[in-house]
């Protein structure tokens, strides 16, 4: 179904249902109908996810869907959103929105992969992996207010000389190991595609990482709702005893309630974590008052730059989108074929 040069589209609009941190200058100036279902900008305080009645009551009539993790796209809120044609997903990751639905209703989605996200998270994960062995879970300062100082139970360690396991290769993880090369680490990779493994990278299959490193940092999409964690039970207790645990990725791809007997218990020296499930964590997720856990608040990515520069890339998607063009990130070509719209 063409639609270049259909300004219903445009009329029609998109709803922006978490902030984006950037002016809407560029799509208002195109004649873009814009509604904020969330502040423009970031509070500084946890927003729960929208629930699917208010998605579909406020969305209704629109044709298009932007924002990052503040809201389940289900099946359900595509049937109800009769008009929904395309959904901007702020960031790579696409576990928010049911796939599979949007495709067979020829519901394109587009999301923002910036090249400067993986120099970002690469930085974060690096800064865990360095806050954990400098023991900066224990040493900050409310210790220095109690009058706390050097303990003898709580020294730091080091990355030179450490086994280090990197679960997923793809552009994080990639750039987290080029980045840890000269530190004088070993470097374990395990990923489920092939590929050819730099220099002073060896490639090994999950249960020998998590057996043989001392520091695990993941790097891979979250699982689909309804499968186990990636690291259950099984495989947590794989890892070595006094291993650390750094979470960059998904929260769901651990399962935290073994994690936390282990912490408790010493088998694990100690875990950072930027990501969680549910997201954001209850104020009282006994993860959070573990004395051997840094966490930040999925804040990896959480960059001036980066966010202007993935906020344009979706509105340049979205405007290719209204004009009946196929945008370059789109992430599910299938759609093309959809059922809705007669593609």
């Amino acid at each position: 179904m063409e639609n270049k040069g259909n300004r219903n589209l445009f009329e029609r609009g998109v709803y922006v249902y978490d902030p984006l941190d950037y002016p809407l200058d560029w799509l208002i100036q195109r004649g873009v109908r814009v509604t904020m279902g969330a502040p423009l900008a970031s509070t500084g305080k946890a927003r729960v996810k929208i629930a699917e009645s208010e998605l579909i009551s406020k969305a209704s009539g629109h044709v298009a869907l932007l924002g990052a993790s503040g809201a389940y796209i289900t099946r359900g809120v595509m049937e109800s959103l009769s008009d929904l044609r395309f959904i901007l997903k702020l960031g790579i990751g696409t576990e928010v929105i049911d796939m599979a639905s949007a495709s067979e209703f020829g519901i394109m989605v587009a999301n923002t992969p910036v090249e400067l996200e993986v120099d970002v998270v690469a930085e974060h994960c690096i800064a865990l992996m360095l806050g954990l062995l400098k023991r900066l879970d224990f040493y900050n300062v409310a210790w220095l207010r109690g009058g706390g100082w050097k303990d003898p139970e709580h020294m730091s360690g080091t990355l030179f000389g450490r086994t280090i396991g990197v679960v997923g290769f793809g552009h994080i993880g990639r750039a987290v190991a080029k980045r840890l090369a000269s530190w004088g680490v070993r470097i374990l990779v395990h990923d489920l595609k092939a590929f050819d493994p730099p220099l002073g990278v060896e490639v090994v299959d999950l249960d020998q990482l998590l057996a043989e490193s001392d520091l695990v940092t993941l790097h891979v999409p979250g699982v689909a709702a309804g499968e186990p964690p990636l690291l259950d039970e099984q495989r947590l207790s794989m890892m070595k005893k006094g291993a650390l645990l750094v979470n960059t990725a998904r929260g769901n791809l651990v399962d935290t309630e073994t994690l936390k007997v282990m912490l408790k218990s010493g088998q694990l020296a100690g875990a950072a974590f930027d990501v969680f499930n549910p997201e954001p964590p209850r104020p009282d997720d006994e993860l959070l008052s573990c004395a051997n856990v840094i966490a930040t608040p999925h804040m990896a990515a959480w960059n001036k730059d980066l966010r202007a520069a993935m906020a344009m890339l979706a509105f340049e998607n979205l405007f290719t989108m209204f004009e009946g063009g196929v945008p370059k990130n789109l992430v599910n070509p299938e759609s093309l074929k959809g059922q809705r719209y007669g593609r």
